[in-house]
């Protein structure tokens, strides 16, 4: 898998040969035959239909593609390609606030299908809707994407773009920088040396089988851009990298009282302050792994406790795990998790969290 291009308004990368270690191999022709252009962008349910991503060009002959936020919080694409037009609609149920939503359109011209994905980075609900015969993407007309060609559309409430040339999985993510030192019954292993079969310590001092281990490398922007948590916050004997939605089990009187739980669980991004936790610099992508226990179960991480992933009753929906990072692990080998294994603060409620700790 290689990602080739990404953009937001500061910056923008390309290479044909893919950003980082992982497209050194092979380089990119003139048309892109499958691949999958992924932005996120905060969109408000009630706005009137506008522009957010895209490109249009007249020669050598009339193209365009382009995604557009349209009433309710849906999103609409097109993908003119001289005569021809592809077209895919996509709604999410409108709750009248303003949400990060995560689009990702995927095509395979050579096989005949599409998808086109809405999902709430924080969630684990995806709303998919196929694409009939999409038509191959030109490569010049991505990096004039990514690199702010006049043509190019970017609206304000886009938080960043970027482009594969590989089908990507949505659905639930890994979070945990490689390297993070896991808690196991025989000390402190790096998260990406788990494998089925091993075994790591929760919070509460059990012995868990580890039953898989995933792996994926995203853009280092959004929602999936490394937040550093310093030691000695909660509880570190080290600094670890994780991603924004990565959550941490916090505990203690102020949570009782607060929130009548032991435990609750606050993403990463609301602990944000610039001491206890920071944004990480990072290059262009970024790999993150995690650990999928058999009943959700708290991770210890330096120290930190962290949520394992939370992968819901996937195994129930073939369509949802086929498109997953799960996607090669037979569903009879996957747990199902009921519910998050304690309360998810929201932001007000995690920052209101943090101040009184750090009063």
């Amino acid at each position: 898998m290689s990602w080739f291009g990404v953009t937001d308004h500061e910056d923008g990368r390309f290479s044909k040969t893919g950003l980082g270690s992982d497209g050194a191999s092979r380089q990119l022709g003139p048309l892109l035959e499958r691949g999958t252009l992924m932005f996120e962008t905060q969109v408000a349910g009630n706005e009137r239909p506008h522009d957010l991503f895209g490109v249009a060009h007249l020669f050598p002959w009339p193209r365009e593609l382009a995604f557009r936020a349209i009433p309710g919080g849906g999103i609409a694409m097109l993908h003119r390609h001289n005569m021809d037009i592809t077209h895919a609609a996509i709604r999410w149920a409108d709750d009248g606030r303003t949400n990060t939503l995560r689009v990702t359109y995927a095509w395979n011209a050579l096989e005949g299908w599409g998808r086109l994905c809405l999902e709430r980075p924080e969630g684990n609900r995806t709303v998919s809707r196929p694409v009939h015969m999409p038509r191959p993407l030109m490569t010049d007309d991505l990096r004039d994407i990514m690199l702010a060609h006049p043509a190019r559309a970017l609206s304000k409430e886009v938080l960043f773009g970027a482009v594969s040339d590989d089908i990507l999985p949505v659905g639930p993510m890994p979070s945990l920088h490689p390297a993070t030192p896991i808690a196991t019954p025989r000390g402190y292993r790096a998260a990406e040396d788990l494998r089925r079969g091993d075994t790591v310590l929760t919070d509460i001092g059990d012995v868990v089988p580890v039953l898989h281990t995933v792996r994926h490398t995203v853009p280092a922007r959004g929602s999936f851009a490394p937040v550093r948590l310093r030691a000695p916050y909660f509880g570190l004997h080290r600094d670890i990298v994780v991603s924004p939605e990565q959550r941490l089990v916090l505990k203690g009187s102020e949570v009782e009282y607060n929130f009548g739980h032991e435990a609750v669980l606050v993403p990463a991004r609301h602990l944000v302050n610039g001491h206890a936790a920071i944004w990480s610099n990072a290059a262009s992508t970024i790999d993150y792994v995690q650990v999928i226990l058999p009943g959700h179960e708290v991770l210890v991480a330096a120290g930190c406790a962290l949520e394992s992933l939370y992968i819901g009753r996937i195994r129930r929906d073939a369509e949802r795990l086929a498109a997953s990072v799960f996607a090669d692990v037979p569903s009879r080998l996957l747990p199902e998790h009921a519910r998050p294994i304690h309360q998810v603060l929201g932001s007000f409620e995690a920052i209101t969290l943090v101040d009184q700790r750090a009063a």
